[in-house]
C-alpha cells in the first residue's frame, strides 16, 4: 500500500465536498471519532479508508473533518515494511495544519501531530508533543494510542506495553478493546514473547470467538512452540469460521508434519 494508496487518495479528497463550519462542534467531535474507529479497522482494504473519508465529511465541523482526513493519511501511508510514505506523511501534516487553523488546542486534533513526527522519525518532536498533550488531557484515548506508536518506534517493549494496557482500560467500546489486545499480542509475538502472546490471544478469542484471525494466531503460537494438536485444534477453529489461505497453510502443514492416528490424525480425518 503506502505510496500507492496515497496516490489514489489524495486527488479523491481534493475533489470532495468538504464541512464549512469552522468550530470544533460536539457533533462534529462524535461523527469525527467514528471516523476514526473506522480508520482503525483498515487492513489493507482500500474501502475502509473510502467509508472513513466519507463519515468524516458527514459532520459539522471542519477542523474535524480535516484532521479526520489527516488521519487517515497516515494510516494510508504504512508501508508493508511498517515503514511509513514520506509524501503520505506531508500530505497528512498538511491537512492536519487546515485543522489547527481552525482549532489550535484540541488534543484529539493534536495527537496527529506526535503521530506524524512519531512515523517521519522526528521523536524529540513527538515528545515534546505527547508531553504538551499529557498535560492537557493525559486520559485520552487517541494519546494514548500515539503514545503506543511513539515507544514502539523508540524500541522500549515495557513502555510499549504499559500504554497498550492503559489505552485498554480507556477504550469505551469492545470493538476498540479487542483491537488493542490484539494488537498486543501481535506485539509480544513479533517480539518472541509467545506465552504472553497466547494469553492475550486467548483472553480476546473469549469475547470475540468468531474472530478467525485470533484462531489463526493462536494456531501459529502453538506451532512455534511444537504443540502440534493444540495448533491443529485451533486451525481447523480458524478455517470453521473462515476459509482463508493462510489457514489452509497451516492445515496443510501440521497434516505433513503429525499425519497418522492419534488425536492429531482425527482431527484431520485420517482415521
Amino acid at each position: 500500500m503506502g505510496k500507492e494508496l496515497i496516490t489514489k487518495l489524495l486527488p479523491l479528497m481534493e475533489q470532495a465536498k468538504w464541512p464549512q463550519s469552522p468550530a470544533a462542534t460536539q457533533q462534529g467531535r462524535q461523527t469525527y471519532l467514528m471516523g476514526l474507529d473506522k480508520v482503525d479497522e483498515f487492513k489493507g482494504n482500500p474501502k475502509v479508508l473510502a467509508s472513513a473519508l466519507r463519515i468524516f465529511l458527514t459532520g459539522d465541523s471542519a477542523p474535524y473533518a480535516y484532521a479526520g482526513a489527516a488521519y487517515t493519511l497516515v494510516t494510508a501511508s504504512r508501508e508493508g515494511d511498517g515503514r511509513h510514505d514520506p509524501d503520505g506523511l506531508a500530505a497528512a501534516m498538511s491537512w492536519l495544519e487546515k485543522a489547527q487553523e481552525l482549532e489550535p488546542d484540541v488534543v484529539d486534533i493534536n495527537m496527529i501531530e506526535a503521530l506524524i513526527y512519531t512515523y517521519d522519525g522526528r521523536l524529540d518532536d513527538a515528545r515534546l508533543v505527547l508531553e504538551y498533550l499529557q498535560g492537557q488531557d493525559p486520559r485520552d484515548y487517541y494519546l494514548m494510542k500515539a503514545e503506543i506508536a511513539y515507544w514502539q518506534q523508540l524500541g522500549d517493549m515495557e513502555q510499549t506495553i504499559h500504554w497498550f494496557n492503559q489505552a485498554a482500560d480507556t477504550a469505551v467500546t469492545v470493538p476498540q478493546k479487542l483491537r488493542l489486545r490484539g494488537q498486543l499480542a501481535d506485539f509480544y509475538m513479533s517480539a518472541g514473547r509467545y506465552d504472553e502472546a497466547l494469553a492475550v490471544y486467548k483472553e480476546a478469542v473469549q469475547h470475540d470467538r468468531n474472530n478467525y484471525v485470533f484462531w489463526h494466531k493462536i494456531s501459529m503460537i502453538y506451532w512455534k512452540q511444537a504443540d502440534y494438536e493444540e495448533a491443529a485444534r485451533a486451525n481447523q477453529q480458524a478455517l470453521r469460521l473462515q476459509d482463508f489461505p493462510a489457514g489452509r497453510k497451516m492445515e496443510a502443514a501440521l497434516k505433513k508434519k503429525m499425519s497418522g492416528t492419534g488425536v492429531l490424525g482425527r482431527l484431520f480425518g485420517n482415521t
